[in-house]
């Protein structure tokens, strides 16, 4: 009975390049897996899925859903449409429900002329005596569409990421309202409920009108009435502000179970931000360095102390020392032999130089005695004592000359450290090079975390008002429980005085008529709250059934993980409300449990729902999710591939965490092992691996599929 969906094809439909034929998944009763990494359709293929119930597909360029007629062209293939200017798009799934056989066609002709134009076509066909017949009417295809999932159904059995942290709301007694029905005929018992409290209100009416006919009633009589008017009037006051307590608790029990599915993920993803921020200057830092360090080679050519431009020029120096000498020598010469009266150029012997040559009476530029007086020896004193301007007609020599004639020298040892200084330099660059890649990596990591948490569906603010919005339900229920133990407090009080004044009125209250409305009243007020108590006992007992399957379910899912999950809860709450907690072997509440177990706590419930609305059988509907195990495990994964099938049907699970791009079967060992166990009969289902050929940008990517059940 129910839905089984026997395979779905694509036709040039995302990376999904070809026709039908070439991309048909073939499925089984069991768990059927859909193993591809990223970029490689996982999403693409549950878009088929919604495009057939919705007519809708995501967009993850955007992260939002949008209607197929918005989104024709991104759902093209595009290597299809660059070979040809008409083709075929389309998806198609061939499903059994109740035995009967269905096929679902959705298509788009795509055609290209001054732009793309686009004819969609819905086709519907049902397999009557193995002849598949067409049907016509709109109204009827819709509802074999329907078929396949009903729309209630749809909460439960499409799920993409995150989605499953927010399956099922547990916080208000409208939340367990169609599972109470299905439980139990609850409907007969609350109408009762209701009943009698409308019959205790008429009873007390009469009551009431029977004792102002009394006319026997003296002060005493009066003044008790007044005292118990007063006291039910502050009873029923007080009953009205709990009970408006009870709703703004209510309320915030809801704010806190909604706020508390995306509680952890929304703290995760402001840490995940401040993290990314944090890896995004470093990367900025390292960057800017390398920008430092290459706007620094111009400096580093020229540098004085170790100039680049000299690399090379070992040995040189040396050489252009001793041209230098004796060119300043040949210089002095002749300027000497020209006129022994100008002033020698920059380079000349400078002071101390000529006043030891007039001391040891010896010329060192020209090597010849110069005895004291002697010609010699007075031009040397000539020049010694010569006016210290230099000449002008050797300025542009010394100034072009003039620094590497006095520096030359220095490079002697620093030229050999220049090409160790370039090398240091260049290590420099490269290991800038190797530490923004690493950086990059470590960005594109936690962009991809980032991305695994939601952070591109919802914004800092949002995320923020979630955290606020928690924090706020949290301290409202506090203060709405005071409120509300404070008034039950007074009802107490009041309620014991109530007492003592109806037992001083049946005394002295000796009417009749009097004493048999005030019967009828006691005794309907004891019927309202048989029915009362009756209606809250089984919805006690249904509540503590759920408890106890999703604690089984919650058990299995997280076997064998490092940490213990804790168990799970049902508070029954005053007003009809169940809170569901996490708590660990004394009772006290668990907190900060990963987003693994936050998920794992969710489909824990809503197994224990299924189970328990279709009387511990399967669901009988398929159960399709998109990465679904982003945050789970290898254990919560294997944990749910053995417990799946005794509540799902059909499952049809798109996941990358058993790909492997190193191994020659892209599957980790742990996904062989499924697979060799599909082969072998030990559990049913299907293991597809997309993988891709040729290596291409996401507007040319062709997936490709391999079977590993078979």
């Amino acid at each position: 009975m129910g839905t089984i969906i026997n395979s779905i094809s694509f036709c040039n439909f995302y990376n999904y390049y070809g026709s039908y034929e070439d991309n048909t998944y073939t499925f089984t009763e069991g768990i059927n897996i859909i193993n591809a990494d990223n970029n490689m359709g996982k999403s693409k293929f549950y878009n088929g899925f919604l495009w057939i119930l919705r007519d809708e597909v995501y967009d993850s360029d955007d992260k939002k859903i949008y209607p197929v007629s918005d989104s024709y062209f991104k759902m093209m293939s595009g290597k299809a449409r660059r070979e040809s200017d008409e083709l075929t798009l389309g998806v198609r799934i061939i499903f059994e429900n109740n035995n009967e056989r269905y096929i679902i066609t959705k298509e788009v002709r795509c055609t290209k002329e001054s732009e793309w134009l686009y004819n969609a076509t819905t086709e519907v066909q049902h397999t009557i005596d193995n002849e598949d017949q067409f049907i016509m009417d709109k109204t009827e295809k819709d509802d074999v569409i329907r078929k396949l999932i009903p729309y209630d159904m749809e909460k439960y059995c499409l799920l993409q990421g995150e989605s499953m942290e927010r399956l099922v709301d547990l916080s208000t007694l409208k939340g367990l309202e169609n599972t109470i029905n299905a439980l139990a005929d609850m409907n007969n018992l609350i109408q009762m409920c209701s009943r009698a409290n409308e019959l205790v209100a008429e009873a007390k009416k009469e009551y009431k009108t029977e004792e102002k006919r009394n006319s026997s009633a003296d002060e005493a009589i009066l003044s008790l009435q007044r005292e118990r008017d007063d006291c039910e009037k502050w009873i029923e006051d007080a009953k009205t502000k709990i009970a408006l307590a009870r709703q703004e608790l209510a309320r915030a029990r809801e704010a806190e179970q909604r706020f508390e599915s995306d509680f952890y993920s929304s703290k995760k993803r402001e840490q995940l931000r401040h993290e990314y921020e944090s890896e995004q200057a470093k990367l900025r830092n390292l960057q800017k360095e390398k920008e430092e360090q290459e706007r620094s080679i111009t400096s580093r050519l020229f540098d004085e102390n170790c100039p680049w431009l000299l690399m090379g020029l070992e040995g040189e120096t040396s050489d252009f020392d001793d041209f230098r000498i004796a060119l300043t020598k040949k210089l002095a010469q002749k300027q000497i032999m020209e006129n022994p009266d100008i002033l020698l150029p920059e380079g000349s012997p400078d002071t101390p130089s000529l006043k030891r040559m007039l001391e040891s009476c010896h010329c060192e530029v020209c090597d010849r005695e110069a005895p004291k007086d002697s010609a010699p020896w007075l031009h040397i004193k000539k020049i010694m004592e010569r006016p210290r301007k230099a000449m002008h007609s050797s300025d542009s020599f010394i100034q072009y000359y003039g620094k590497i004639q006095k520096t030359t020298g220095l490079y002697e040892t620093t030229i050999p450290k220049i090409a160790e200084d370039y090398q240091s330099y260049m290590d420099n660059i490269f290991e800038l090079d190797n530490q923004i890649a690493v950086q990059e990596n470590v960005v594109e990591q936690k962009e991809s975390e980032m991305t695994l948490v939601g952070a591109g569906n919802t914004t800092p603010e949002e995320d923020r008002k979630t955290l606020s919005g928690y924090n706020q339900a949290k301290n409202t229920i506090k203060d709405k429980d005071d409120e509300i133990q404070k008034y039950t407090r007074n009802i107490g009080i009041w309620s014991d005085k109530l007492e003592k004044i109806h037992k001083e009125l049946d005394k002295k209250q000796n009417s009749s008529p009097v004493k048999k409305a005030g019967q009828l009243y006691n005794d309907m007020q004891c019927i309202a709250q048989m029915f009362a108590d009756t209606k809250e006992r089984i919805f006690a007992n249904i509540v503590n059934n759920l408890q106890t399957v999703a604690n089984t379910m919650y058990s299995d899912l997280t076997a064998g993980n490092q940490t213990l999950g804790g168990k799970l809860l049902f508070e029954r709450e005053e007003g009809g409300t169940v809170r569901v907690k996490v708590v660990d072997n004394n009772g006290e509440e668990l907190f900060g449990n990963g987003t693994g177990f936050q998920r794992m706590k969710q489909l824990a419930i809503v197994m224990s729902i299924i189970s328990s609305k279709e009387n511990n059988q399967c669901f009988d509907y398929p159960f399709i999710s998109d990465a679904p195990f982003s945050e789970f495990g290898v254990k919560f994964i294997n944990n749910f591939l053995e417990i799946a099938p005794k509540v799902f049907r059909q499952s049809i699970i798109m996941i990358k965490d058993l790909y492997d791009s190193d191994s020659s079967k892209l599957i980790l060992p742990g996904g062989l092992e499924i697979a060799k166990r599909m082969q072998r009969n030990e559990l049913n289902g299907t293991f597809y691996v997309n993988y891709v050929e040729e290596k291409a940008d996401s507007s040319n990517l062709v997936t490709k599929k391999k079977c590993y059940s078979e």
